[in-house]
C-alpha cells in the first residue's frame, strides 16, 4: 500500500527494516517503494527535504534513498542537514538523481551520501546497493555495542577495584568508630582476631587482652554457656543471633547485650563477626514500663491488670487447698467534691495518702489496688471466716477517718467497702469483683462510712444485668446498634489521617448505651463476633461511600475483640468485608488488643501474617495496660501502636506517667512502628506529645465520636491547625 504521507507497510509480523525514500515525484515514490517492500522493507517517503528531515528524526530509519533535484531545499542540503543532525547523523544516505556529472556525484559524497544511483536505475542495482550499505551499517552498529561493552568492562573492573579499596578503607573506618562492640574471630580456631574500640571500652578489658584468646574463654563471656556454642552454631548457620546474655565487666557491674554473629569469608579466611549492642538501658526501661504498665502510675499501687492475675491464682490456690479468698472494693465518699473544689493536684496528693494508708492496714501477703479514680480494691488470700474480713474492713474505714493534711488542707474522708468471698459469692474474678462492686454500692446506699458483705438480697444488679442481656439479644435482631467514628488527628499539620470505628448501642428504652457496658455482655453471651462482623463490614462500606462523595481516602481502624480473633475464621471475614464494600485494603487497620498474646503466641503471628498479606494493617490497641506487649511486640507484624488514654490523663502532671509516654515512643520509633495517643483532651496533653514527636492522636480536645454525616462535614471544612485555634463541629 502506497500512502504519501505515511509509509509502504511490509507484512505483519516480519522483523524488518526501515527505509526512507524522499523524492519530489510521486510515480518514482510508488516503484521504489514497490520493489523495496516486494523484499521485506518498511518504507516511509517524503515528497520533499523539509518533511525527509522530519521523518528522517522521528522514525529513525536504517537506510534514506534521496532525490537531488527537489523544489525547496535539494537533496544536498537536505543530506548536509541530516548529517548535522545528531540524531541522524549515523543514518547513510544514497543518493537517487538522473544527474550523471562527475561534480553531481562529488557534491552528493562531500554532502555526506555512502553511494550514488543513476536514474534511470536497474532494480537488481538498487537492491544490491540497498542490501550492501544496509549491512555495513548493521556491522558498525555491531562494532559500536562491541566497543561500547569492552570500554564499560573495562570501566567496571577500574570502578571495582576502586570500590573494594574504598570499601575496606570504609569498612575499616566504620569497625573502629562504630557504637556496637565488634568480635572478630578465626572460624577456624574460635579465636579472637580483632576487637573494636567500642566493645573494649563496653567490656573494659585491654585490647590486647583480648586478641588471640578463645571466644568462650574471654573473662566477660566464660560464665556464657551458650558462648561457646555460638561458634559451634555458625559452622552450621551464617547468622545467629541471642537476644539477652547477662555479661560482667571488669567492675563486676553487669552488662546486657545482644549478640548478632554472621560468618563469612574474606580474601584469606573464614570469619566469624560478632555486633554485640549493649542493651542494658532498654533493659531497665523496660522494666520500668512493664511495672508501670501493672501498676498506677499515680499512687504506685497494683492496676486492675495485675489485680485480675492475682485474684485468679488466689481463687486458684483456695480451690486447690479449700480455702476462701476475700475481695473488698473500697470507694471514697466526698472525694469529688474536695477533687473539684481545691483542684487535681490536691486529690492527688489524697490519692497517694490514701494508698499510703492501705498498705499500713494490709499483710505482705494481701493486696491493695487502685483501679481508677477513687476506686480502690483490696485482696485478702486465706481467709478463715468473715470475722477476719471485717476486723481488716473496721481497720481500713479506721484509717481513712482520721484526717488528711494535705498542704495547708485539713480534709475529711471516708469509705464505702463492700465485700465479697470466694467461693459463695462467685468462682471466678469478675463475678467476685461485680459481687464486691455490689454491695459497696449497698454501703454507700446505707450511710457510708460501713462495709457490707454481698447477699442475695443485693441480686437486683444482675437482674439489671440479665434484662440487658435479654435487651442485647433483640437488639442483634433489630439492628439497634450503629457505628461513631473519632477522627484520628496527625500532629504535623493536624489533619484527619484515620478514624476509629466506635460501636453504639441505641436501646428503644435507655437510649444511647456505652460499650463498656454492652461489650462485656456480648463477649460473654457469644455475640461478639456476629456483630463483630457486621461492624467490620459497615466501617468498610462507610470508608468507601466517604470516597464515593469526593473525600480524599482515610484509615478505617476497627476493633477486633480476642473472641472475634480466634473463635471466628477472622482473615475469610476480613476479606469478605473488603470484598463487598470494594474497599482498598490498605485504608483498613484492625486494632488488637494486647489479650491476643496470652493465648498461643504462634497461632497469633500467623493469623496476624494471614491478615498482613490481604494488604492491611495492624495496630495493638491499649498499648501498656497488659502484660505481653514487651515480650512479643518485636514479634508481631505490627504498623502502629495505641498508647492507652490511662497514661495520657496524667502525662502532663504526673512524672512516672509521662516516663511511661516517653518509653512508649521511643519503643515505637525504635522498631519502626507508628504511634497514635488516646484520650487526649487538653492543651498540656497535645504540647507534651510535639515535645515528645508523637505522630497521630485522637481524643475530646480534637472531636467526640461522630455519626457519619458530621464526619463528611469535617472531611469538608475542617482541615489544618484551626482545628486547634479556631475550634470545629467535632468538638462540639
Amino acid at each position: 500500500m502506497n500512502d504519501m504521507s505515511g509509509a509502504f507497510v511490509a507484512d505483519a509480523g516480519a522483523v524488518v527494516q526501515t527505509i526512507l525514500v524522499v523524492d519530489d515525484n510521486p510515480v518514482n515514490l510508488g516503484v521504489v517503494g514497490e520493489h523495496l517492500e516486494d523484499n521485506d522493507y518498511n518504507v516511509t517517503v517524503a515528497q520533499d527535504g523539509m518533511e525527509g528531515l522530519r521523518r528522517a528524526e522521528l522514525g529513525q530509519p536504517d537506510l534514506i534513498l534521496l532525490d537531488v533535484m527537489m523544489p525547496g531545499i535539494d537533496g544536498f542540503e537536505t543530506c548536509r542537514r541530516l548529517k548535522a543532525n545528531p540524531a541522524t547523523c549515523d543514518i547513510p544516505v544514497i543518493f537517487m538523481t538522473a544527474l550523471t556529472d562527475v561534480t553531481d556525484k562529488m557534491s552528493a559524497f562531500q554532502a555526506g551520501g555512502v553511494d550514488y544511483i543513476s536514474k534511470p536505475f536497474q532494480t537488481e542495482e538498487l537492491l544490491a546497493r540497498v542490501r550492501t550499505h544496509l549491512a555495513l551499517r548493521e556491522a558498525q552498529r555491531q562494532m559500536a555495542r562491541k566497543n561500547a561493552l569492552l570500554q564499560s568492562e573495562i570501566r567496571a573492573r577500574h570502578e571495582a577495584e576502586i570500590s573494594r579499596q574504598q570499601s575496606e578503607q570504609s569498612y575499616r573506618r566504620l569497625f573502629e568508630t562504630a557504637h556496637d562492640g565488634l568480635l572478630l574471630l578465626d572460624a577456624a580456631s574460635g579465636r579472637v582476631i580483632d576487637a573494636n574500640p567500642a566493645l573494649v571500652a563496653m567490656l573494659g578489658h585491654d585490647r590486647d587482652a583480648i586478641l588471640g584468646r578463645l571466644f568462650w574463654e574471654l573473662p566477660c563471656f566464660a560464665e556464657i554457656p551458650a558462648a561457646r556454642a555460638a561458634v559451634e552454631d555458625l559452622s552450621r548457620r551464617e547468622t545467629v543471633k541471642y537476644d539477652d546474655w547477662e555479661l560482667q565487666k571488669t567492675t563486676g557491674a553487669p552488662l546486657h547485650v545482644e549478640v548478632i554473629g554472621r560468618r563469612y569469608r574474606n580474601e584469606h579466611q573464614t570469619v566469624i563477626q560478632y555486633n554485640i549492642r549493649d542493651t542494658s538501658d532498654r533493659k531497665e526501661a523496660e522494666a520500668r514500663i512493664r511495672y508501670m504498665a501493672l501498676h498506677d502510675a499515680l499512687t504506685g499501687l497494683p492496676n486492675r491488670t495485675l489485680l485480675t492475675d492475682r485474684l485468679g491464682h488466689a481463687v486458684a490456690q483456695a480451690r486447690r487447698c479449700g480455702q476462701k479468698v476475700a475481695v473488698m472494693m473500697l470507694d471514697l465518699d466526698h472525694f469529688k467534691h474536695i477533687n473539684d473544689s481545691l483542684g487535681h493536684h490536691v486529690g492527688d496528693m489524697l490519692l497517694q495518702t490514701v494508698a499510703d494508708r492501705l498498705r499500713a492496714c494490709l499483710r505482705e501477703c494481701d493486696t491493695a489496688a487502685r483501679l481508677g479514680g477513687d476506686e480502690f480494691v483490696i485482696l485478702l488470700g486465706d481467709v478463715d471466716n468473715a470475722n477476719d474480713v471485717d476486723v481488716v474492713a473496721a481497720k481500713v474505714l479506721h484509717a481513712l477517718k482520721s484526717s488528711f493534711m494535705i498542704e495547708q488542707h485539713q480534709l475529711h474522708i471516708g469509705g464505702s467497702i463492700g465485700v465479697s468471698t470466694f467461693p459463695q459469692d462467685g468462682e471466678d474474678p469478675g463475678k467476685l469483683l461485680r459481687a464486691a462492686d455490689t454491695a459497696m454500692y449497698d454501703a454507700k446506699g446505707s450511710g457510708r462510712g460501713i462495709h457490707r458483705h454481698f447477699t442475695s438480697a443485693m441480686n437486683e444488679a444482675t437482674m439489671r444485668w440479665q434484662e440487658l442481656a435479654n435487651d442485647i439479644h433483640q437488639a442483634c435482631v433489630n439492628e439497634e446498634f450503629t457505628l461513631h467514628y473519632q477522627p484520628q488527628i496527625a500532629l504535623d499539620g493536624y489533619y484527619i489521617t484515620g478514624v476509629e470505628a466506635l460501636l453504639r448501642w441505641n436501646h428503644p428504652v435507655q437510649g444511647l448505651v456505652l460499650p463498656s457496658v454492652f461489650v462485656p455482655l456480648l463477649e460473654e453471651l457469644g455475640l461478639i463476633v456476629e456483630v463483630g462482623e457486621w461492624a467490620l463490614v459497615q466501617a468498610c462500606r462507610q470508608n468507601v461511600a466517604w470516597q464515593q462523595a469526593g473525600h480524599p481516602p482515610i484509615r478505617m481502624a476497627v476493633n477486633l475483640s480476642a473472641q472475634q480473633f480466634y473463635r471466628g475464621d477472622i482473615v475469610k471475614s476480613v476479606k469478605r468485608a473488603l470484598e463487598v464494600s470494594g474497599m482498598d485494603p490498605q485504608w483498613l487497620e484492625l486494632e488488637l488488643t494486647e489479650s491476643l498474646t496470652l493465648d498461643d503466641t504462634e497461632v497469633t503471628i500467623q493469623i496476624m501474617n494471614d491478615l498482613k498479606a490481604l494488604g492491611v494493617t495492624l495496630s495493638l490497641d491499649d498499648f501498656g495496660t497488659g502484660w505481653s506487649s514487651l515480650s512479643y511486640l518485636r514479634r508481631f507484624p505490627l504498623d502502629r501502636i495505641k498508647i492507652d488514654r490511662t497514661f495520657m490523663s496524667e502525662v502532663a502532671t504526673e512524672p512516672n506517667a509521662a516516663a511511661v509516654v516517653q518509653g512508649i515512643l521511643s519503643l515505637a520509633q525504635n522498631l519502626g512502628l507508628g504511634c497514635v495517643a488516646e484520650g487526649v483532651e487538653s492543651r498540656e496533653q497535645l504540647d507534651y506529645l510535639k515535645r515528645q514527636i508523637c505522630s497521630e492522636m485522637q481524643g475530646f480536645l480534637f472531636s467526640r465520636p461522630l455519626a457519619p454525616d458530621d464526619v463528611a462535614s469535617v472531611l469538608t471544612h475542617a482541615m489544618g491547625p484551626r482545628f486547634i485555634e479556631e475550634g470545629w463541629p467535632g468538638q462540639d
